[in-house]
């Protein structure tokens, strides 16, 4: 087909077309579809969805004949591997190989916290296989190194070594392979320059190890129905585990059940039961019917489909998202900006005339900042339960450490320095559905030699005022302020907010040289009319 035919079916079916060349086509691929990652799973959509091979893509494992004893390991406890036979090499294909490999490390692996994966040369390992705990004065050649090195040295003078040794290092053993002649991997860290595939390679042994067993099984099925895509043959693992005994890959598909007036009510348009199932075989499904539903085979390469309704995104883009034909809304509505958003606006508009720059700053953040930076005890906080980094493990509670942030990134930024921010705080709130509530505020700091209380109770005045508000002040203490330097600010006999001085104590958690005065607002509490 024409490369401009390509790019349509390419865009049509999830990944978006960025640039087309001469002999290349650049692709942005959906974080939800790993399975299209790799070139061979986006040809076989291709050609699925235009028809070339309709319905579900059967793979065939053969029975083992190599195992893999695998020792209880708390780092990285859950292993998986296959053999992949009949492996057609080229500069090419090796590169494609090697570049999947680093992007299922960076996504579906997290940075290869998740899971780590090593492809190795079959013919260069010598049986018996163990997953195992070693010192780390073991030794073995690293993959590009041409002299012996522990795994020490391994973890201090490498380049990958130094960027992922602390996914282990808080261990005193690591986890490697082991076969008759010493490690040939060193999860998650680096393979062996002994078993490096090369373009006389024609037999792999695909290991994984991980913290999450299913995703460590996922990968694994992504990555050798990839290459059986390639006319390889898949050959099974044995692990052989203290306790049990487990033969990977597992190939198995999942039957999702899909309602068709479901699929009819989202899609808003009559599709018969047999349409929907003549649409999902161009999306690579196996389907029938039962007591008045769809049962849907699901492959094992599609390892996003969790729930009914992602079988209905699919059925839209079979269809086509240009065979929708558009309807206008059958109500009337009238639009406008809502109060608090007219308050914002109005309140940002003020700050600036006062001088102050506006920053954004994200909701995420951590206990440390909130609390322990601030002086503050730590509190009940909405956390995130599976974070990424310990950048961000929470959604603050207040503004102001936000702008102290700030403030201690720019220390380079000529003074004085003018801030404030609009933005959302969220709390706990056991009224609300979500047991949480997030509120709007503004919050402004100011830093410079002579930054303090007058300075930023002046401001405020100014602010409050322009919104045609009066307030009044009343002494407060915060430990993250100076004692008797700090105020609420009350209107109508309500708490809206403080403001004060910042504590020198604080200033020096932050690193901060200059005075910082600071004040946090609700702006929810200066509405007067909360309809259009």
């Amino acid at each position: 087909m024409s490369d401009s035919e390509l790019e349509e079916i390419i865009n049509l079916i999830k990944p978006s077309v960025e640039e087309v060349r001469e002999n290349e086509i650049r692709v942005e691929h959906c974080a939800d579809r790993p399975d299209l990652f790799g070139i061979e799973g986006l040809a076989r959509a291709i050609r699925s969805f235009i028809g070339m091979e309709k319905g579900l893509k059967k793979y065939f494992v053969e029975d083992w004949k190599i195992s893999i004893k695998a020792e209880n390991i708390k780092v990285r406890p859950f292993i998986a591997a296959a053999v992949i036979r009949n492996f057609n090499t080229s500069d090419y294909i090796l590169q494609s190989l090697m570049s999947i490999q680093e992007v299922f490390h960076d996504t579906l692996g997290k940075k290869r916290e998740k899971v780590a994966i090593g492809i190795h040369d079959l013919e260069k390992i010598k049986p018996p296989i163990k997953y195992c705990q070693v010192d780390k004065n073991e030794k073995m050649v690293p993959l590009g190194e041409k002299r012996e090195m522990s795994l020490k040295e391994i973890l201090e003078n490498t380049s990958k070594g130094k960027e992922f040794k602390h996914l282990i290092s808080k261990s005193n053993l690591f986890p490697v392979y082991i076969d008759s002649e010493g490690i040939f991997s060193f999860p998650p860290i680096i393979n062996s320059e002994r078993t490096k595939v090369s373009e006389k390679t024609r037999n792999l042994l695909i290991e994984l190890t991980g913290i999450d067993k299913k995703l460590v099984m996922q990968t694994l099925n992504i990555l050798v129905t990839n290459l059986a895509e390639r006319k390889c043959s898949i050959e099974a693992v044995k692990i052989e585990y203290p306790n049990k005994t487990e033969i990977t890959p597992e190939l198995k598909e999942e039957v999702v059940e899909l309602n068709p007036e479901n699929a009819n009510k989202i899609l808003g348009i009559k599709l018969s039961k047999n349409e929907i199932i003549s649409l999902l075989e161009r999306m690579g499904y196996d389907s029938f019917t039962l007591n008045g539903k769809i049962k849907v085979i699901v492959p094992c390469y599609r390892i996003d489909i969790l729930h009914e309704v992602d079988l209905i995104e699919d059925l839209a883009i079979a269809y086509g998202f240009n065979n929708f034909i558009p309807e206008s809304p059958k109500i009337f509505t009238k639009g406008c900006f809502s109060p608090l958003e007219k308050l914002c606006s109005k309140a940002r508009e003020i700050m600036i005339g006062l001088g102050f720059q506006e920053t954004i700053r994200p909701v995420l953040t951590n206990k440390k900042k909130i609390f322990e930076k601030m002086n503050l005890k730590e509190e009940r906080v909405i956390e995130i339960e599976n974070f990424v980094s310990e950048e961000y493990t929470c959604l603050r509670n207040w503004l102001i450490p936000s702008l102290i942030e700030f403030l201690s990134h720019n220390k380079h930024v000529e003074y004085p320095q003018k801030i404030f921010e609009i933005g959302d705080v969220v709390v706990l709130d056991e009224k609300e559905e979500t047991m949480s509530k997030s509120i709007r505020k503004l919050a402004f700091a100011t830093s410079h030699s002579k930054a303090g209380f007058s300075e930023v109770k002046s401001i405020a005045s100014e602010l409050i005022r322009n919104l045609g508000k009066e307030f009044s002040l009343k002494e407060f203490d915060l430990d993250s302020f100076i004692k008797g330097r700090c105020a609420k600010i009350i209107l109508n006999g309500k708490d809206i907010g403080f403001l004060g001085e910042i504590s020198p104590s604080v200033l020096e958690k932050w690193e901060l040289e200059m005075p910082v005065g600071a004040c946090e607002i609700n702006l929810e509490e200066l509405l007067v009319n909360p309809t259009c």
